[in-house]
């Protein structure tokens, strides 16, 4: 039994319709990742394509050749606009559509019409092109550390690895290679790649929405809503794994503890939205100063921390102290009034590698306590053990 060239492009254009249906309904259920919706639309557009092939003989041959072509080149420039969407950057409409005006020029010209040995190497070339700048804006999106992107970026080099090598054969339908007669024909060959390409590629890129919308999770629930700094939890996490590194390390690290002096009377004075002014300028005093190796969150309602590894109790006290200066000279403007801000401070430095994110955070919260029992706005650093 063989499967004859219009029954495997009518399975190619199913896979297509059945993976863009999927992305679709992924899109539906997160409309906010744009790119599920351009990739579905990527997926129509080449069951588009597959079943304009098939209706070959059904309309004109100059309309079938401008239409097919257009449109599988359109539907490779929406999958990497899809790309770019998803990584957070635009593409103006002529870059995504320029392998469908060079196609549609390309039409215009009767000598391109009339050699079939033209059609396929152009639209290859078209295919290649997107296919390598798809992979390439998953390659620049690996830093979010996504496992699908890899799969993703492989499975289209090899998507253009199979047309560029169709480029190489100068657009020649079949390829025979002697002795023993193999004949490959290679429309049927990437009709079989596409239908393969359709699901897996749909498969990965519904894979890599789900992860992204899972880090957007676990990134807001360790994040601060106000000032964008790691709440809580998220910043004794890393903590904790920064203490446990550095004791490894048989390095020291400095726990600064801040309280913002008087908040309550800011917020009962001037407004709650007076209070939040005041906690995103400290936040930003603080960045100012600190490296970005150090780990600054918020613990608590005007309460901060901050883990300097590989610091001293004097390398943390001096930090600590050119905070509470800068802050000091700042100035924040609030509900028409000029409001000086001041901070106090607490010091503590990791003694042992056996002591615990909690000893060190103890430590720092009471010299933190006499900072406040002193007057405000100072820094007070723990005695070395």
């Amino acid at each position: 039994m063989t499967l004859d060239l219009l029954t495997i492009v009518t399975i190619a254009a199913f896979a297509s319709v059945v993976s863009g249906g999927l992305l679709l309904a992924s899109w539906l259920q997160s409309t906010s990742i744009r790119a599920l919706g351009l990739w579905a639309m990527s997926f129509a557009g080449n069951a588009t394509g597959f079943a304009l092939f098939v209706a070959r003989g059904h309309i004109p041959d100059t309309w079938w050749l401008l239409l097919t072509g257009a449109i599988l080149a359109a539907a490779h420039g929406i999958m990497w606009t899809g790309a770019r969407s998803f990584e957070g950057r635009s593409t103006p409409v002529p870059l995504m559509l320029a392998g469908t005006l060079i196609w549609l020029v390309a039409c215009q010209f009767p000598a391109f019409q009339d050699s079939r040995g033209a059609w396929g190497p152009l639209m290859s070339a078209i295919i290649v092109a997107y296919s390598v700048l798809t992979a390439v804006e998953f390659w620049r999106g690996r830093g979010e550390a996504l496992t699908s992107n890899s799969l993703i970026i492989a499975l289209l080099l090899g998507h253009a690895l199979i047309f560029m090598i169709r480029i190489l054969f100068g657009g020649s339908p079949r390829l025979s290679i002697q002795p023993g007669e193999v004949h490959i024909n290679w429309l049927t060959f990437i009709f079989f790649e596409a239908i393969f390409y359709a699901f897996s590629l749909a498969y990965m890129l519904g894979s890599v929405a789900k992860e992204r919308i899972a880090h957007s999770y676990k990134r807001d629930s360790l994040t601060d809503p106000l000032t964008g700094i790691p709440n809580r939890r998220g910043f004794l996490q890393r903590c904790e794994a920064m203490l446990r590194r550095t004791a490894f390390e048989h390095h020291s690290s400095a726990l600064l503890l801040f309280d913002l002096d008087n908040f309550k009377s800011i917020n009962d004075t001037y407004g709650h939205h007076a209070g939040d002014k005041a906690l995103v300028e400290f936040c930003r005093v603080a960045a100012s100063v600190l490296r970005p190796t150090d780990i600054f969150g918020r613990v608590g309602g005007e309460e901060f921390g901050c883990l300097i590894p590989h610091a001293s109790a004097g390398e943390g006290s001096k930090i600590a102290e050119r905070i509470r200066v800068t802050l000091e000279a700042a100035r924040l403007q609030a509900a028409g009034s000029t409001i000086a801000l001041t901070v106090s401070v607490g010091v503590a430095v990791s003694a042992t590698p056996e002591q615990g994110f909690g000893a060190l955070m103890m430590t720092a919260d009471q010299m933190l306590y006499r900072a406040k029992a002193k007057g405000r706005n100072r820094v007070e650093s723990a005695p070395l053990a």
